[in-house]
């Protein structure tokens, strides 16, 4: 990795846990983590399990399309590869590991492999903007400035995801299609020469890939495999939370999860800094929970979230033939 991306993304990490460390009591924080039954990191590890199970099988519905069926166990072993790559390198570079690694194996176009990770994180943000809508909708009383926050973001998100997907779409679409490689095509021009032609075929590729054709049942499925994921994922955090002394209600999980969301798209390595300010900020503001106590959560929260996707990509990477080698040729590569 350059020094420039490995020197910004440390420093970014750094401030960020200088503003969520500042002023904490450890001492403190090792007493409220004495006070938690040991059921519920427990539950929460477990929990891991079906959502990954569940990511990686509506990752196989995505990629039907081009290849069908992909075996359970590339679907499973190449998300947690991924996974564990995120979280070990910063830039969030297991994005584009894992769809390139499993498309290397299962032979179907690097391009259309890539753009089904565009369209998952299309459904997650979109799957994670309803559950926080329809929270926000119910929810009554004065809301935190937190809510009122999180609020504006979503009038303002909501209708530009539903416009990405509609642009998809359009672009897509018999008539509007040539257009697209037009403009394709003139914008190869910045490129040198040698390069265009790849390049043309890739983005193209890549485009056409984009498009959801999967037929309404399709579509069903894949949006009742999102509502799933990210219910086991609020299911997972209200435990973990239950385990603190807090108690919100399931629903209210979801702005906390909109938040953690939002975060845990900061490109810095394990989500470190980034996640734990914006999880502290969100238990202090949505819960009134304790500083103390908010802190002791995000640590090992954090922890938590971080522990199943790397030992299994490990084991992932084992089953696969694989060695840590990869990482550090993707590191190369950035």
């Amino acid at each position: 990795m350059r020094l420039w991306k490995i020197t910004l993304f440390s420093a970014l990490s750094a401030f960020f846990v200088w503003l969520f460390l500042r002023r904490v009591d450890f001492a403190g924080i090792r007493d409220v983590w004495l006070s938690i039954p040991l059921l519920y990191p427990l539950l929460f590890l477990l929990l891991a399990l079906p959502q990954y199970a569940v990511r990686a099988r509506r990752w196989g519905l995505l990629l039907r399309p081009f290849k069908a069926p992909i075996p359970f166990r590339s679907l499973w072993n190449f998300s947690l590869i991924g996974f564990m790559i995120s979280y070990l390198l910063p830039g969030r570079l297991g994005e584009v590991a894992r769809p390139v690694l499993l498309a290397e194996k299962e032979e179907i176009k690097k391009s259309q492999a890539i753009a089904t990770i565009v369209n998952e994180r299309l459904f997650d943000l979109l799957t994670v903007l309803t559950l926080l809508c329809l929270y926000l909708l119910a929810a009554g009383g004065n809301p935190s400035p937190v809510l009122r926050q999180l609020r504006a973001a979503a009038v303002l998100l909501v209708p530009l995801v539903i416009l990405v997907f509609l642009v998809i779409a359009v672009a897509n679409s018999p008539r509007f299609f040539p257009w697209t490689e037009k403009l394709v095509r003139g914008a190869s021009r910045l490129l040198p020469r040698r390069w265009r032609e790849p390049a043309v075929r890739f983005i193209l590729n890549f485009v056409r890939a984009l498009r959801l054709d999967l037929g309404g049942r399709g579509m069903a499925a894949v949006a009742g495999l999102s509502l799933l994921h990210w219910g086991l994922i609020a299911l997972s955090y209200g435990l973990l939370l239950h385990g603190f002394g807090i108690r919100p209600g399931l629903p209210a999980i979801a702005p906390f999860l909109a938040v953690v969301f939002v975060s845990a798209a900061v490109p810095t390595p394990g989500m470190v800094g980034s996640l734990d300010l914006a999880a502290k900020f969100a238990l202090t503001g949505l819960f009134a929970v304790p500083e103390k106590t908010a802190v002791a959560f995000t640590i090992l929260f954090h922890f938590l979230l971080l522990a199943p996707p790397i030992v299994l990509g490990l084991i992932a990477l084992w089953h696969e033939g694989l060695s840590l080698r990869i990482i550090g040729r993707l590191g190369r590569r950035t």
